[in-house]
């Protein structure tokens, strides 16, 4: 228990720790994402202008830090320099009048006698000691106002300072009670030279050397303020040299900073060019119009890639319209071709048929009275010659009268089929060079089933629901070709699954209907396996088909597609696996007549 209350604190800061981090690092790469993204949004002039502004504000901006930093430190040393200077002089004027009160000192005794150089020495002994005192005073006032900069702490120099002046004032005070118990103002000639021992022997005592003493105690603090002085002045050289290298080293860094976005610039200048450059080369060496440039910036080589992308997407939607224009025109000329073909034979067919048709009623008419004239013989002639009976007998002439009628009913039937077959051939190759003209289009659907005969006999059933709908201005044999193109799918689709599934009931509903927009709608389904979803999205693409090799161009629906697009209208497909698939065709109405 106490080594897991020691650890989980350790545990808790560490992942504390852990958690400050990741956020620090995640707060980071956000700032570093933003400034790449607006940097990428930048124009190519702005990259380069903002680059040379930052690279000369950084030169700028370091031979000024310089500048100022240099001035800072180069002021504080100059402030310790003039401040040792003056402390310096301070103490060398306070030595230099204790020296000189020192030696007016010495000079009274031998000047005893001579009231005019007595008087001259005193008066310039007491000059000096006051000057002396003065300045303590100011070297004490000094010290307070700059006590971080004197050569000693502030303190233990007032503490000295005060200990001068007690020593100055007592040996001041001490010489002038020796003089004035000496009476040299009135002294006797006999009496000056026991006086000037006297007086000899009291300067050379105790007083004299603590003031000596003092005198030393100063040239040590002048000459500590000397090495304080020197400091200074090398700090002065250091702020100086200091200053200099921050302006060169601003220098160098401004100009490795603009070489680096020199590179940057000319990088993100080149590389999109070289990828633009690229990509157009295999993009005109392969025909390969998928390819697109990566756009990576929002400047005027993202433009320029873009613009390319759009070219190339322009490009790509051209040669493929061009490519269906080119299989539509050849599909077009192939049912032109077809249709004069088509239109030919039904109508070299037509006057043989007609012929044939119009003849078998007088044919008929004929044989049935050939028939009469022979029962009317064999009513007055019971007993033919036996020749006679005989040929009877050989040609079956009962069987002739029976089966000869029904001979002749099929050959009418047959004429019959034939000229509705050569009708529906004449509709659906209906010579119209694509105009627009009033169609029954379920005509037109009735055609294409006739065309599709022989294939919907294998088992297919065909179930028709028609609605009553009105003429609409359309090309005729166009739509032919779209009702022939799905239907014409839809049994090969339905074909397939009755290979594999010999009980499969395959089944067509065509409907047709007149929709609340005023439009027509031709629905065409089957029972067949049905379109896969990836496949249902390209159904009407060119070339695209899910028949076998060798079985479909995939050009059907996608020809469908665009004469449907150009009658204004619309063809949908809705594919359920196992289920079927349903063609809806929907046509305006553009003029109803009756």
């Amino acid at each position: 228990m106490l080594l897991f209350t020691d650890t989980q604190p350790r545990d808790s800061k560490v992942e504390q720790e852990n958690s400050a981090n990741k956020k620090l690092s995640q707060h980071t790469s956000i700032n570093l994402n933003w400034l790449r993204e607006r940097f990428n949004h930048l124009r190519i002039g702005q990259k380069i202008s903002y680059g040379y502004a930052l690279a000369i504000g950084i030169a700028i901006f370091g031979t000024g830090a310089g500048l100022k930093v240099g001035d800072c430190f180069r002021k504080q040393a100059l402030i310790q320099v003039n401040v040792a200077q003056q402390q310096q002089q301070l103490l060398q004027n306070l030595q230099n009048n204790i020296f000189e009160a020192r030696s007016h000192a010495a000079r009274l005794p031998s000047v005893l006698g001579n009231t005019v150089w007595l008087q001259y020495e005193h008066d310039r002994f007491v000059q000096k000691i006051n000057e002396a005192k003065s300045l303590i005073s100011e070297i004490q006032l000094f010290a307070i106002k700059n006590p971080d900069r004197v050569a000693i702490k502030e303190k233990t120099l007032q503490s000295r300072l005060q200990r001068y002046a007690i020593v100055i004032d007592y040996y001041a005070q001490l010489t002038k009670l020796q003089l004035k118990e000496a009476e040299v103002w009135d002294l006797q000639a006999n009496s000056i030279e026991s006086i000037q021992l006297q007086i000899l022997r009291n300067k050379s005592g105790e007083e004299a050397i603590v003031l000596d003493q003092l005198a030393e105690n100063l040239t040590q603090q002048i000459a500590e303020i000397e090495v304080l002085k020197l400091q200074g002045a090398e700090a002065l050289e250091d702020a100086e040299d200091l200053r200099n290298r921050i302006i060169l080293g601003s220098m160098v860094i401004s100009a490795l900073i603009a070489m680096l976005l020199a590179d940057k610039t000319s990088r993100a200048i080149a590389q999109p060019l070289e990828t633009v450059t690229s990509v157009a080369q295999q993009v005109a060496h392969e025909s390969n119009f998928n390819l697109r440039v990566p756009v990576t910036t929002a400047d005027e080589i993202g433009v320029l890639a873009t613009s390319f992308n759009q070219l190339i997407q322009r490009v790509s939607d051209y040669t493929q319209e061009l490519k269906q224009t080119q299989s539509q025109l050849i599909q077009t000329e192939k049912m032109s071709s077809l249709g004069q073909m088509v239109a030919g034979i039904a109508h070299e067919i037509n006057n043989p048929v007609n012929f044939i048709g119009g003849n078998i009623d007088h044919a008929n008419t004929y044989i049935q009275d050939l028939a009469d004239l022979v029962t009317l013989y064999q009513e007055y002639y019971p007993n033919p010659p036996d020749a006679i009976q005989d040929c009877i007998e050989h040609i079956e002439l009962e069987f002739l009268r029976e089966d000869l009628p029904k001979t002749l009913g099929s050959m009418k039937m047959g004429a019959d089929r034939i000229r509705e077959i050569v009708v529906s051939m004449r509709n659906f190759s209906r010579l119209d060079d694509g105009k627009m003209k009033p169609a029954n289009i379920q005509e037109g659907i009735d055609s294409t089933l006739v065309i599709l005969n022989h294939r919907l006999k294998q088992g297919i059933q065909v179930i028709k629901k028609y609605g009553n709908l009105p003429l609409i201005e359309c090309s005729g044999s166009q739509l032919n070709q779209v009702f022939m193109n799905v239907i014409g799918n839809a049994i090969d689709a339905l074909e397939e699954v009755k290979k594999a599934d010999k009980e499969f009931s395959p089944t067509i509903w065509i409907c047709t209907e007149v929709t609340a927009d005023n439009a027509v709608t031709v629905k065409i389904r089957d029972n067949g396996p049905g379109i896969a979803p990836a496949s249902a999205t390209q159904i009407f693409d060119p070339f695209f088909t899910t028949k076998s090799i060798g079985k479909g161009t995939g050009l059907g629906l996608a020809i469908s597609y665009q004469i449907v697009a150009q009658h204004q209208g619309k063809i949908e497909m809705d594919s359920q696996i196992g289920q079927g698939t349903e063609f809806a065709i929907t046509l305006p109405v553009a003029a109803s007549f009756s």
